[in-house]
């Protein structure tokens, strides 16, 4: 079993529209996950590292969309 494996449920789907990692100097959890929520206010989440932040924000929060056009998908001309 992977590490992120073991961590709480956060809620099972992706309220959340953005995130980033703070750094707290000094701070019992130094590392603060920010999400940003459309519609309310951001919500903060201390961790231990910044591995721990970062995927609890790749896990609440959407993919980001496709920013090039599938026209590079295709095989090179011979």
């Amino acid at each position: 079993m992977t590490p992120e494996q073991t961590w709480k449920d956060e809620g099972g789907h992706m309220s959340s529209t953005a995130g980033r990692v703070t750094h707290v100097a000094g701070a019992a959890l130094p590392f603060v996950a920010v999400l940003a929520h459309q519609g309310s206010g951001a919500t903060e989440h201390g961790f231990g590292t910044m591995r721990e932040a970062e995927a609890f924000i790749k896990r609440n929060t959407p993919v980001p969309t496709r920013k090039l056009s599938p026209i590079y998908d295709r095989p090179a001309a011979d």
